[in-house]
Formats: structure tokens, C-alpha cells, sequence
């Protein structure tokens, strides 16, 4: 996934405040919480990306999948896949995550740690141990809606994923994911499409 540096961060964020672009605020980050009695088991495995919020380390990118798996030191494996749109060049992050409240693990509240700072940046401008993955709602067989808010010095930075099991699913998967984003008022509108053609060039599961 393709990386950037902290000045060019910097100018970015700053170009994004200005424009009142939607998901950069200036406003504290909603309070959002995990699931309870999360499985982890039945939430393993292969999910595609149907839908997100703008992502600097998805630029470019089409055919989001995320693979997660069971390790032998109990942590949760990560590996993010994407094409690049511009080189149909396949692209792979491997990370891991774990419980952001160690007492309380089987709350829907993960810590998703990389090594690319890409994909790590929240935690790399801080992030203290704040849950970055964030599962506010999911069946474990259709669709999953993963939330994450991070502070940004003097403004927040909002990130929203409805991620689904099928890469592309019927509309009523896609329409109850939406109704429940909404119910939570998890900031829906701000969503766009992620693209799932063109992916040969994605391995076979």
C-alpha cells in the first residue's frame, strides 16, 4: 500500500480542514463501542471491502479484501489485499491485532498494529492504546461495520468500513448493513463505493 510522508500528511490534513471535508473535524470523536460477547472465531476469515470513508493508504487501490486468522501466540492475524488501480499490480499488508482492553477481551475493540506507517499512522500520531478497530455491529456471515476515530492534534479523523462476506453481495445484505450504520448513527453519508472488478490479479483464497 502506497506510503506518505509526515509533511506530506501534514499538508493534506491541512487542505482537507479547510475544505470542511466531512470525515476530518474539528469536533471530539463519537463515542462508538464494540459488540459484546465478540467471537472471534466466527469472525475469522476473509472479508471484502464493500464500502468505506476516504483512507490515504487505500489510494489507488480496488479489490479490498481483509484475510484474518488465528495465530499461535493468540493474537489475530491481518493481512490486507488490494490492486492497485493504476499498475493492476497486486499489493499485501501483513499486521496483527489485539484486544485494546486485555480485561475485556471479548469486546469488539481491537488495536490493529502494522509495520508500514501507511497503515499505521494513526498510531504512529499517537493513538495511547485507543482501540483502532472497532466492530459496532456484525452477523459474522454477511457484513460487518467496523468503526475507528482518530485524534489528529487539534482535529479528528473518522474512519467507517461496511465490509462483507460475499465481494459482491446482494442488496439486501447491503441495505441492512446501511439501516443498522444509520441506527448507530455511524456517519453513513459519507461512504463511497469500493471497487470490486477487475481483480485477477488477487490470489485465489
Amino acid at each position: 500500500m502506497i506510503g506518505i510522508s509526515k509533511p506530506s500528511l501534514l499538508l493534506v490534513l491541512a487542505a482537507l480542514i479547510s475544505s470542511g471535508t466531512a470525515f476530518i473535524s474539528l469536533a471530539p470523536c463519537k463515542q462508538v463501542s464494540g459488540i459484546d460477547n465478540f467471537n472471534v472465531t466466527s469472525y475469522l476469515g476473509v472479508w471484502y471491502e464493500y464500502s468505506n470513508m476516504f483512507e490515504f493508504f487505500e489510494i489507488g487501490g480496488k479489490c479490498i479484501r481483509a484475510n484474518y486468522t488465528e495465530r499461535e501466540d493468540g493474537k489475530i492475524g491481518v493481512k490486507n489485499e488490494q490492486v492497485n488501480e493504476w499498475f493492476s499490480n497486486y499489493v499485501s499488508v501483513s499486521g496483527t491485532a489485539t484486544p485494546a482492553d486485555p480485561s475485556n477481551p471479548n469486546k469488539a475493540e481491537l488495536i490493529v498494529s502494522f509495520t508500514d506507517f501507511s497503515t499505521s499512522f494513526a498510531n504512529k500520531l499517537g493513538q495511547n492504546g485507543r482501540a483502532n478497530y472497532i466492530v459496532a455491529d456484525t452477523d459474522y456471515s454477511t457484513y460487518s461495520l467496523v468503526y475507528s476515530c482518530t485524534k489528529i492534534w487539534f482535529a479528528s479523523k473518522e474512519s467507517l468500513w461496511v465490509l462483507t462476506r460475499d465481494q459482491k453481495p446482494v442488496q439486501s445484505i447491503v441495505d441492512t448493513a446501511y439501516q443498522k450504520a444509520r441506527d448507530l448513527g455511524l456517519p453513513v453519508d459519507s461512504l463511497s463505493k469500493t471497487n470490486q472488478d477487475g481483480c485477477d490479479a488477487l490470489p485465489t483464497q
